[in-house]
């Protein structure tokens, strides 16, 4: 592991307009990049503008299945969602390969993935320096985004500065979530977010995040971009008129391992395929037992 600068960008984007988006985002990433920062990341929807807040006003929300006309409604979103997720496949995506290849940063891009048949994922595309799609992240707390397919797993991403683990916006809600990837050894954790912001719940969730787990977290958001140490301060964020923060971290001051205090600490924490030792005694106790019967 060894230092690196980590940059968040910050601003709305449009609905449903991706090549808009990429063209503000592109001449983000290159402020980004004139100020230092080898690893960039978006807000969540950065290219579809997070088509998913109309579900609402289009009522397709989880308590209007039973409702009259649900299911056309359904279809003609899905059908309008597909169209734009296959523009970000087909010219976004491949620009942002383009651009990160010849800025030589690493990039973690939130937007829209249509894979197989009609399954559209709301996914954080990891891209390496060699603009190549190293790895994807799939948002798994999301059953209110029921155009979207959830996630199944959690994925830290190996770079040459530190593991760096993603989760997208709800998911900073679950405190499981943050530790499943400090245990897999992620020193630095990115939430691609577009929900809640600001002061208040939000921030409480993120420093929390931080200081369970003893990680660096980037969030970043269309209204704000947060950089925040593993004990939990904030100690670099945009302000109104801004739109990208760039810090320079070591995550070798990263306790990691999904742990309070140090790595000391950490030790009695570590995942171990036999249980814990309360899980081991337990079994024993159990296995006597049926012997005895």
């Amino acid at each position: 592991m060894r230092p690196l600068t980590i940059a968040g960008i910050s601003f709305w984007p449009e609905l449903w307009k991706p090549r808009k988006n990429l063209k503000a985002l592109i001449g983000y990433l290159h402020q980004a990049a004139e100020m230092g920062a080898e690893v960039i990341a978006t807000p969540e929807g950065v290219l579809d503008g997070y088509i998913t807040r109309e579900l609402k006003k289009h009522k397709l929300g989880p308590a209007d299945k039973e409702t009259k006309g649900y299911a056309r409604r359904l279809a003609a979103f899905r059908k309008r969602q597909l169209a734009v997720a296959d523009t970000i496949k087909s010219k976004c995506i491949p620009a942002l390969q383009t651009e990160a290849e010849r800025l030589g940063v690493w990039l973690f891009a939130n937007s829209l993935d249509h894979r197989r048949r009609q399954s559209v994922f709301n996914t954080t595309f990891a891209i390496d320096p060699a603009g190549r799609i190293v790895g994807k992240y799939d948002k798994i707390h999301a059953d209110f985004e029921v155009v979207n397919r959830l996630g199944r797993a959690h994925h830290v991403f190996q770079t040459p500065f530190a593991p760096i683990g993603v989760l997208i916006c709800a998911d900073r809600q679950y405190p499981e979530a943050a530790r499943s990837l400090a245990l897999a050894g992620a020193r630095v954790l990115i939430i691609n977010s577009y929900g809640m912001w600001g002061e208040g719940a939000n921030e409480r969730f993120i420093r929390q995040r931080a200081y369970e787990n003893g990680l660096f977290v980037l969030f970043c958001h269309p209204g704000e971009s947060i950089v925040l140490s593993p004990e939990g301060r904030i100690i670099a964020a945009t302000c109104g008129w801004e739109h990208v923060v760039v810090r320079r971290i070591d995550p070798c001051e990263a306790v990691g391992r999904g742990v309070f205090g140090s790595r000391a600490m950490a030790g009695t924490y570590l995942a171990d395929a036999r249980g814990s030792a309360h899980q081991r005694k337990y079994n024993d106790i159990q296995a006597r037992r049926m012997k005895q019967r």
